[in-house]
């Protein structure tokens, strides 16, 4: 008789296969689960909630009529129950694999360099963004998972890999358009790569002007697949959706312009919430200086091919434009912290760089400690902007928390108002009209939050308020439209309204009752 293992089972090989991939990557993927979690797990394990979380609790959001039909398509993998442990887990899962695949595609070598970069990617304020709409948390996991993919096929020199890079970016843009810049910039540093382990100039430039075509090319069938679907399914693109997209050729260049300064504006201010702190900022200036040393180290090492020298320098200036190419198809006003997560890729360039000068020892002792120092500063600062990120991501969803109890709080004595007010009776409309005022905390300690993406929160005055009385208390009462609030806001009635939380904030005019904010 023969044993099982002669005949292993399709399970068992697949299991052997991950165990085989596990122990190869066991520095990245332990890595990118540990920072992740460090980051991460207070959102995973507490119920924290945005304007666009409650109202999507149990959906995906707009999908086929935002171009984004490939989300709609992961409804039966991530059914429509915004769970936080389990999508929160998996999506971590999604990247941990995404960056070991990142460190294949780049070559990086050092498991220093691998642990780094698994803690870069996995902390970035961008991810933060997007478990603040958990709905769609995992879904985009798998999209920033194809992107990475999409690049990895494309490295191999075939036309069936060709065939499955188009296929994974097609279907990552399906899912979150984003994206695109993200496979635009990987590939822009795989173009480094290959010029650092001293490919032919020519070879590579080649393959950059074909990497351009493989781009346009997912895009142009990525867009027409998009109209053909909101064909057959007899619907137009939604409003915000149709009018973030503004390619035009005459505004190209200014928009080009638009990409380098916002790119740089990063550096300089909070902006998109990429590097929100001060202290994280002056991280950053001394890291990029250990980036452009490194980068003249490999520049002399290249002396003697003065074409990849020059092809070098031109990759580095163009990757800014990569990281920030929404600029160049999408109106700004669109742009935001879950749109850049492709800035990340400034710090895999400068791991890549590191990567590669480990094992490039100079002979004059001058160069050779200005060498080690570059190193060393690579590791502690990017070690440093890890932290960082860690803090804010902590930081941010301890606001959303305490956002979430605020509007609870407010909700749950509103309500008990309500029902004791004689005049609540069948047919009764709501109406909270105003801005709610934060707490001075928010501004003294939670400052973070008001340039992610996200994370801003729950407030009384959110557009889904209706839902949230009815899922996170239990009470359906229906919302007046927006004409109708206008309406009522315009009244004499509700001019002579204290604020709330003053008595008579709360009134019932004609069949509503009011609650005025502000």
């Amino acid at each position: 008789m023969q044993s099982d293992t002669a005949h292993p089972l399709l399970f068992q090989r697949i299991l052997c296969a991950l165990a085989r991939l596990g122990n190869t990557y066991r520095i990245p993927l332990v890595s990118a689960l540990v920072f992740g979690f460090l980051a991460h797990t207070f959102a995973f394990t507490n119920k924290l909630v945005n304007h666009d979380e409650v109202q999507c609790l149990f959906s995906k959001g707009a999908t086929v009529v935002s171009g984004r039909w490939g989300l709609g398509a992961l409804d039966s993998l991530f059914p429509n129950v915004s769970m936080p442990w389990i999508y929160g887990v998996i999506t971590l899962v999604l990247l941990a694999i995404s960056v070991c695949v990142l460190v294949n595609v780049l070559s990086i070598r050092s498991g220093w360099m691998q642990a780094l970069a698994a803690g870069l990617v996995l902390t970035f304020p961008s991810l933060t963004g997007t478990f603040g709409y958990l709905f769609t948390a995992s879904s985009y996991g798998v999209a920033f998972l194809l992107a990475v993919l999409s690049v990895w096929l494309l490295r191999h020199r075939s036309a069936w890999y060709l065939l499955g890079a188009v296929v994974c970016m097609v279907l990552s843009l399906s899912i979150y358009q984003a994206y695109v810049s993200l496979s635009a910039a990987l590939l822009v540093l795989v173009l480094i790569r290959q010029l650092l382990d001293g490919e032919d100039v020519a070879a590579v430039f080649r393959r950059g002007v074909g990497y351009v075509l493989f781009l346009a090319l997912s895009l142009g069938l990525y867009f027409g697949l998009t109209q053909l679907i909101l064909r057959l399914k007899h619907v137009q693109m939604v409003s915000y959706a149709a009018d973030s997209v503004t390619f035009d050729f005459r505004s190209l260049p200014g928009n080009l312009v638009l990409a380098y300064q916002n790119f740089a504006r990063n550096f300089r201010e909070p902006a998109f919430g990429l590097i929100p702190t001060a202290f994280s900022r002056r991280v950053h200036l001394p890291a990029l200086v250990c980036a452009a040393v490194l980068l003249v180290f490999q520049g002399f090492r290249m002396r003697k091919k003065p074409m990849s020298v020059l092809l070098l320098t031109a990759l580095t200036a163009v990757l800014p434009l990569a990281i920030n190419c929404m600029y160049l198809f999408t109106a700004p006003d669109s742009i935001h912290t879950l749109v850049l997560y492709s800035f990340v890729c400034v710090y895999l360039l400068v791991l890549t760089l590191a990567d590669r000068t480990l094992d490039m020892a100079s002979p004059q002792k001058w160069a050779e400690a200005v060498r080690r120092a570059a190193l060393n500063g690579t590791v502690f600062l990017c070690a440093a902007i890890i932290m960082v990120n860690v803090y804010v991501a902590n930081t941010s969803y301890l606001g959303l928390h305490l956002r979430y109890e605020n509007a609870y709080a407010f909700y749950t004595t509103l309500i008990a108002d309500i029902r004791q007010c004689p005049e609540f009776t069948e047919g009764t409309k709501l109406a909270v009209i105003g801005s709610w005022e934060d707490p001075d905390f928010y501004e003294a300690h939670l400052d973070v939050t008001n340039y992610l993406t996200g994370v801003t929160g729950f407030k009384p005055d959110s557009y889904s308020a209706q839902r949230f009385l009815q899922y996170y208390l239990g009470f359906s009462i229906p919302f007046v439209s927006e004409e109708e609030a206008a309406d009522i806001a315009a009244s004499a009635e509700f001019a002579e309204m204290p604020r709330y939380p003053y008595y008579g904030s709360t009134r019932k005019i004609g069949n509503t009752m009011v609650v005025k904010l502000s």
